[in-house]
């Protein structure tokens, strides 16, 4: 999804630059929550500011939102459907080749000296070694400013201005409903907490959930859990739009609605309070040294992504030629990546 935001916003229509894009990633990655909506609220934001960033997640959710609520229909329904493992068989290996095209893309148009190379390649191996993404972005912006030598002293005012922005977003992470007692508040209260407390993305808040609606409330089944998963990977969206799926469950659309908004609000509520902040300092040297080294951190996400995909997703010949025919598709004639997942998803369906 990164590298789709990239073609449409920088490439094709050229509303936003790398840097900018840089940026909304570095703070969607210190923001709890998905990372992708971060990104894409980060993007609505800057073109049209508050109306601008509830249209970029309404846009970025609702056709998830409403694919998750009518598979939750049929699963809970009819069962699961054997079809559906054909279609994503032919899907995933259309997808290693746009992640593969998306790390040689951006990685190419970034790392242009020696400082930035050996920041990629500390964020490569801290990422394979499965460090903490955040630590890493992070650990990649401090040594951004460390070898960009700006330091000054006018950088402690700096520090000063952003200090009393984190203490609020530190307040705000511990704000969860009270007072709800109803099976609709209980469900908010689950949802919410894990949208304002889960660091990591989709894949992070999924031992959260778990506990909460397995464990500890006997919401769903660990078999109708896995399940929920492996929906949230298929939908176009954020792998944590399972949240929707799980909400169905317990209260039907109503539902899939309450675990929505209490997933992706919180974010979308601190983001506003990063970008105050960011808007204050963002012409300091010691920022925009910082956002260059979590910049490279975003190439290394994309190049860990592909490899960890690939292990799974390519197991045979077939796959591989799949792949390998969609990254040369993408860098020769720049050809549409939806069109592709639609070809690799028929391909699924005929293909042994």
């Amino acid at each position: 999804m990164l590298a789709l935001i990239r073609r449409e916003f920088i490439e094709r229509r050229k509303l936003i630059n790398d840097e900018e894009l840089a940026t909304g990633v570095a703070m969607g990655q210190m923001l709890p929550g998905p990372f992708v909506s971060n990104y894409a609220e980060f993007i609505g934001f800057k073109l049209h500011g508050i109306k601008g960033m509830v249209v970029a997640a309404v846009a970025l959710l609702l056709p998830s939102f409403l694919l998750m609520c009518l598979a939750g229909f049929l699963y809970f329904r009819y069962g699961t459907f054997p079809i559906i493992e054909k279609v994503f068989q032919g899907i995933q290996p259309v997808v290693v080749g746009i992640l593969a095209w998306a790390t040689w893309s951006i990685g190419r148009a970034n790392i242009k000296n020696w400082r930035t190379a050996l920041i990629a390649l500390i964020a490569a191996v801290a990422l394979f070694l499965k460090g903490d993404v955040l630590l890493v972005v992070l650990g990649c912006g401090v040594l951004g400013i460390v070898l960009s030598r700006n330091w000054s002293k006018k950088e402690k005012n700096t520090l000063s201005a952003i200090l009393p922005y984190f203490l609020l977003l530190g307040k705000n992470a511990e704000l969860t409903p009270v007072s709800l007692i109803s099976r609709a508040g209980e469900l908010a209260l689950v949802f919410f907490k894990m949208g304002t407390v889960i660091f990591g993305g989709g894949f992070a808040a999924i031992p959260f959930l778990y506990q909460e609606v397995v464990t500890l409330r006997g919401w769903l089944t660990a078999k109708e859990f896995v399940d929920a998963v492996a929906l949230g990977q298929m939908t176009p969206g954020p792998v944590a739009i399972m949240s929707a799926f799980i909400g169905y469950r317990v209260m039907g659309v109503m539902g899939a609605l309450i675990a929505t908004i209490g997933t992706f609000v919180p974010s979308a509520l601190m983001l506003l309070v990063l970008i105050s902040a960011y808007n204050r300092v963002q012409n300091s040297p010691l920022i925009r040294s910082f956002l260059g080294g979590g910049l490279l951190t975003e190439k290394k996400m994309l190049l860990t992504s592909t490899v960890f995909l690939a292990r799974n997703a390519i197991t045979a010949p077939i796959p591989v030629l799949i792949a390998v025919s969609t990254l040369i598709l993408l860098l020769r004639f720049r050809i549409e990546p939806i069109f592709l997942i639609i070809a690799g998803a028929i391909l699924g369906l005929v293909l042994p």
